[in-house]
């Protein structure tokens, strides 16, 4: 089993054992060789190691390594005996998402030695691009070493992330591109075409397939996406949607699923999973001003009412005012 921890205070010894090994330290920038004790105690008791910003590698409930996330950097280091396993890779993997989860930073940024090509190659199956390269005096090697930098764009890693969400009752996850039949059934309402930019009434099976085709999943907060929101026995209840810029929201859920507290549910996660994967400060949305149940699930979300404007859904002859709301996370 793999893990991340804070120190504990009988970490020491296998700590200090790992950094004796002058073929691990020799891949470090500020460690002594030979190892100092008093140097190993005052890394585990710095205030980011209190703050857990650099945590213990354990693997099977061994003391393996440790990996920091400071500010926009990230480095880790492992004993021989875990090389080669794959460990550095997941712990990596590990720590980016909660850097990229736990904060708004929009780089993550790391650097190997030019000899060092296994930490480069991890960096790499992590996402990680090449983007410079310098010189930098190594402590236990006594000179200074070519490096090469490395850095991973929130958007980049966004991209890559799997969209599956559950709650109590429903499921969120990408359209795969097969539920035209489904989405149209749904969906092929005047009262909700009246509320809504894309859906227009009739809304046909054709109709619904070329609508599945210009929004093939893609994790980008940028373009924007959708997801289908279904029951657990596969009943497509409704979708929710998010992007542009600034970054608005939207839902839309099949009359026989109304009154069921869905879309409440269905965003709150929603919303919470692309605060954490984009980094967002602020999130838009709208609700037309004869919507009122749209309007109280906005307000259950946090979303304040901002203002107004003249706006055309693709059920109505006229323009009609917009209710314009905005949620700040902090």
């Amino acid at each position: 089993m793999l893990r991340l921890r804070r120190f504990r205070p009988d970490d020491f010894e296998a700590f200090h054992a790992i950094v004796s090994d002058y073929q691990v330290v020799k891949m470090l920038g500020s460690w002594p060789y030979p190892a100092q004790e008093a140097f190993t105690c005052m890394r585990m008791e710095t205030p980011e190691a209190k703050a857990g910003q650099v945590l213990v590698i354990e693997v099977d409930g061994e003391f393996a390594g440790t990996i920091g996330g400071l500010s926009r950097g990230i480095g880790y280091m492992l004993g021989q005996a875990f090389w080669g396993r794959g460990i550095g890779t997941w712990a990596v993997r590990e720590m980016v998402q909660r850097m990229f989860e736990g904060s708004d930073v929009d780089e993550i940024t790391a650097s190997a030695w030019v000899d060092n090509p296994a930490s480069a190659r991890v960096l790499e199956k992590c996402g990680f691009k090449r983007t410079g390269a310098g010189e930098f005096f190594g402590k236990a090697r006594g000179g200074t070493l070519a490096f090469n930098d490395f850095s991973l764009s929130r958007a980049d890693w966004a991209r890559g992330q799997a969209l599956s969400l559950k709650t109590a009752r429903l499921i969120i996850e990408p359209f795969i591109g097969h539920e035209a039949a489904a989405l149209s059934a749904l969906m092929n309402d005047p009262d909700i075409a009246r509320m809504m930019a894309t859906i227009p009434h009739p809304f046909s099976e054709v109709e619904a397939q070329a609508w599945l085709d210009e929004r093939a999943f893609t994790h980008d907060i940028e373009k924007g996406f959708v997801a289908k929101v279904s029951l657990y026995d596969g009943t497509l209840v409704g979708f929710v949607g998010i992007g542009g810029a600034p970054v608005n929201t939207a839902y839309a859920f099949g009359r026989a699923h109304w009154g069921q507290g869905y879309a409440t549910e269905a965003m709150l996660v929603f919303l919470a999973h692309c605060t954490r994967t984009f980094g967002l400060t602020e999130i838009t949305a709208g609700a037309v001003f004869d919507n009122p149940a749209s309007a109280a699930v906005l307000h259950k979300l946090g979303f304040e009412h901002v203002g107004e404007k003249q706006h055309k859904a693709s059920g109505r002859v006229e323009k009609a005012r917009l209710l314009l709301y905005r949620k700040i996370n902090h």
